[in-house]
Order: structure tokens, then C-alpha cells, then sequence
């Protein structure tokens, strides 16, 4: 791991730049002051010291571990140890599962800066601003930015270090009769295997693009979108007449077609020569008109630049980019690009073309990717255009078919007259059948989803195997 204590340099519609530096030392207060005013930083001040203080929504927002929790009444063993930290979170709670604009109103930062930099901050986290995010993730992410020596980690090796983690743990020999898991790829799931039992819907293993069949020892944990996991259900359906599958199928539809979504992405990713470039050029930046609504499509452009951290990630003399726009492509632009103009629900690697009009508005939507990225670095397109480089664009339709999202969504968003999320938990109506990812609680964000794999399968196993993995963890100072 690489630690470093800069979050984002931000430019704004102002063409002037300010950066969140983490820790306690005053410099994001200065940077406050210098962009929007001293009233500004002394509103910000009291507000993260309200938010931060002991037994604060910031402290709270951190006393139940994941680890503790799981979706059926075990749940009562498991977090037993830590009910009093429940009953100490008490009405704040409230407040936590609310959206975060409502903690800022109830310590009153009215200061439009500080307003729209949490709106940025929620979005960043969550797709959705400040009135439409849970307040508790803003309220923990306050903890990592802004206590004292807080810095932020880099995974040296890239993403792909962390999914090699991943896979390293899945594989792992753990003795004591645990056979090791095992990594399929290209082995998509097209059906799950449905049958009735005693009036009951049960799942009892899954089917594979090949036609093999894979049975399950104790279940199925799924951690396709709750969209893509409804298609699959309805092609899963065999006999009409097992009625109670086909109920528990319509009971998964209704839930996915009440559950709406956030918009799409698109993406730049760029491979440059370095030379010449600034020394001091930043990994992460984040471009943005804050005089326009954080949401509003293809305002916000976030920038990372991994060599800076990393070198090893390109050749000698290069360096990698990845620009996007995140939740904010309207997919309707896309969509009559697939059969029939609509999406079925189920991507494949062959269902819309690369006709003239589809490269005609890739490159017209690139073009806010590559504006902002000449903010950072001027002559982006001449080094793109250089021997050596390359440059890869990829659109709502290309996030939907490499990542088998529907409508390239970016994942939920509150249902028509909600504040927030009410999402479901890793239980579904079909026994055996058990879902995780970012349409389940918590929701959006890497650790968000990683809660909710980590919820899922503590639901699958007995409650005293979970309990024996937590007393691990606490005994290695893993787990509080």
C-alpha cells in the first residue's frame, strides 16, 4: 500500500483550483477560506466538530462492523456483543439512515460552499447529492478524511492487486474439513436451478452459459443487480404450473421494476507519454462546474492518474488515465442503439452495432472527457495522438455489457417520493437464493458492496461459524 494525504484537487466552472488535503492540521479549513470566504471555513469548522465530536453521527456512524451483522433472526447472537454501542447510536440512528442533508441543517451549515461540497463528497460516494445519500457513509468518510494523521491508501499493483487479494482468500486452504474455493471465469450464469418444495420456491444451483450445471452444497449468493438477477429468474422458470416458483420470480420482478436507478458512465482511458509533465502532477482530480447541480449530466469528471503512485502499471515513459463521468449519462441516449431499442435485461457481447451514428455521439460525449482532462494536462490530445499511446472510449452501453448492468446504471437510486435507499437485505423469496451487491443494503461504493457480500454469506453459513471468525478477527486486532 501507498499512503498519501490528498484526496482531490478540484477544478471548478471558475477555472480556479482548490484541494482537499486530509488530517487535522488546518490546511482544507485554508483552502476553505481562500476559495470561498472566512465565513465559509468557520461554518465548516463547527460543523465537522459537531459531526466529529465524541459520541457524535461521525463516531457512530462506525460502531457496528459489517462482520456483526447478517440478514436472518441470528442476527441477535451475532451482534449481542455489540448491543451496546446499538443502544448508544439510539436516535441518532435516525438521523443516519436519513440523507445527509438533514445533519447539515440540523447543525446549521447554510453556507452554499460547504452545501455543494458535501453534495460532491455524497455523489462521489452514492451517484445521488447530499438530499438523496444516507447520511451515515458521509458521516463515516468524514472520519477517514478529516482525523487526525488521516491519510488515504493506494493498492500498489492497481486493482487488479486487490482482486488477486480477493482471489488469493477464495482459494485459501483453511484446513478443519474446508475445501478451498474455486474461480470460474467465463462461466456466466444464465439460469438458476428452481424447483418447488413443499409449496416453497427453492434454489438449488445455477446453470452456466455452457450448459453445465453446478449444484448447491447450501445455497446460491448472487451478486448480479437486482435487474439483471430478475431477467435470469424469469428465464430460470421451467414449469408455469410450479406455482409457488413462479410467485417468488413475479415477487423479485415487482421489487426490481419499483426500484429505480441512477444514470450511466462514460469513460476515457488513455495511455501517454509522460515527458514533460509537472513532478508534482496529482493522482486524483476532479473537474466541475459547482455553480450547476453536482448530478447534472456530465458536470462532474473524475480524473485518476495511477503511474503517479505506481509506476509499474505502464511501460517506462508512460503514464495510464482514467477519466469517466459517473451516474450522470441518461441511458435513453443509448438505448435505440440495442434490438428492438430497448434493454432486455441480459447483455451480450454481440447485441448493438458500431454504426456511424453510435461513433458519432461517442465522440461527441468523449469530448466533456477530454475538456476536463485538458484542464490537468494541456496538450492531452497531442500526446494522445503520439506513437505509443492509447486511447479507449468506452460508453453507458460498453459499461453495460463488460459489467452486465442494466441501462449501464451506475446502481439505485431513492424510490418516487423517498429521501433515501430502502434497500433489501441478502434474503430474497426463493429459499437457497441469496443476494449481495449495490442494490442490497448498504448499497453503491466498494466497501458498501463488500458489506453487503460479507452480510450474505455470514446469512449462509451457522451463526457459530460466524462467531468463530469474529473472535479471530478481535483476537488479531482486525476486528473492535
Amino acid at each position: 500500500w501507498m499512503v498519501h494525504d490528498t484526496a482531490f484537487p478540484m477544478e471548478d466552472s471558475a477555472r480556479s483550483s482548490f484541494r482537499l488535503t486530509t488530517g487535522s492540521d488546518g490546511i482544507w479549513e485554508k483552502a476553505i477560506e481562500k476559495k470561498a470566504g472566512s465565513e465559509s471555513k468557520r461554518e465548516f469548522e463547527k460543523f465537522k466538530k459537531q459531526m466529529m465530536s465524541e459520541g457524535g453521527l461521525s463516531e457512530s456512524s462506525a460502531l457496528i462492523p459489517p462482520l456483526s451483522l447478517r440478514g436472518d433472526l441470528s442476527a441477535a447472537l451475532t451482534m449481542r456483543s455489540y448491543i451496546g454501542k446499538f443502544l448508544k447510536i439510539g436516535l441518532q440512528g435516525t438521523l443516519l439512515t436519513g440523507p445527509f442533508t438533514e445533519c447539515m441543517d440540523l447543525y446549521g451549515l447554510n453556507d452554499e460552499f460547504n452545501r455543494k461540497w458535501f453534495d460532491y463528497l455524497a455523489f462521489a460516494l452514492s451517484g445521488l447529492d447530499a438530499a438523496h445519500t444516507q447520511a451515515a457513509p458521509v458521516a463515516y468518510t468524514m472520519i477517514d478524511l478529516h482525523k487526525e494523521n488521516a491519510v488515504l491508501d493506494y493498492p500498489m499493483g492497481g486493482m487488479d492487486s486487490l482482486i488477486q487479494a480477493l482471489v488469493s482468500g477464495l482459494e485459501m486452504d483453511r484446513g478443519n474439513g474446508v475445501e478451498p474455493g474455486e474461480l470460474r471465469l467465463k462461466s456466466r450464469v444464465e439460469k438458476f436451478c428452481l424447483e418447488e418444495v413443499k409449496n416453497k420456491a427453492k434454489c438449488t444451483g445455477v446453470v452456466l452459459e455452457d450448459g453445465t450445471v453446478l449444484k448447491a452444497k447450501k445455497g446460491v449468493i448472487c451478486n448480479a443487480p437486482l435487474w439483471n438477477m430478475a431477467k435470469i429468474l424469469e428465464d430460470s422458470v421451467v414449469n408455469p404450473l410450479d406455482f409457488a416458483v413462479a410467485a417468488a420470480v413475479n415477487d423479485v420482478r415487482k421489487q426490481a421494476d419499483q426500484m429505480e436507478m441512477t444514470g450511466s458512465f462514460m469513460h476515457l482511458h488513455l495511455g501517454i507519454p509522460a515527458d514533460g509533465l509537472p513532478d508534482d502532477l496529482d493522482c486524483h482530480h476532479s473537474v466541475l462546474n459547482m455553480d450547476d447541480d453536482v448530478t447534472a449530466e456530465q458536470n462532474l469528471v473524475i480524473v485518476s492518474i495511477p503511474t503517479i503512485f505506481d509506476p509499474s502499471l505502464a511501460p517506462e515513459g508512460y503514464h495510464v488515465i482514467h477519466a469517466y463521468t459517473a451516474a450522470s449519462e441518461n441511458f435513453a441516449d443509448w438505448e435505440s442503439k440495442l434490438p428492438g431499442g430497448l434493454d432486455s435485461g441480459k447483455a451480450t457481447f454481440k447485441d448493438y452495432r458500431r454504426t456511424k451514428s453510435y461513433k458519432n455521439l461517442k465522440e461527441e460525449k468523449a469530448e466533456a472527457l477530454w475538456s476536463a482532462l485538458e484542464r490537468i494536462i494541456p496538450d492531452i490530445r497531442e500526446r494522445a495522438q503520439r506513437e505509443g499511446s492509447v486511447v479507449e472510449v468506452g460508453t453507458p452501453l460498453t459499461h453495460r455489457r463488460y459489467n452486465r448492468r442494466f441501462r449501464g446504471t451506475y446502481g439505485p437510486a431513492p424510490a418516487e417520493g423517498k429521501d433515501v435507499w430502502e434497500l433489501p437485505g441478502p434474503m430474497t423469496p426463493i429459499e437457497g437464493l441469496l443476494a449481495c451487491g449495490d442494490t442490497t443494503f448498504p448499497g453503491i461504493g466498494l466497501p458498501g458492496v463488500a458489506a453487503s457480500g460479507t452480510i450474505a454469506a455470514n446469512t449462509i453459513v451457522d451463526a457459530s461459524v460466524q462467531l468463530k471468525l469474529m473472535e479471530e478477527l478481535k483476537r488479531s486486532g482486525a476486528l473492535q
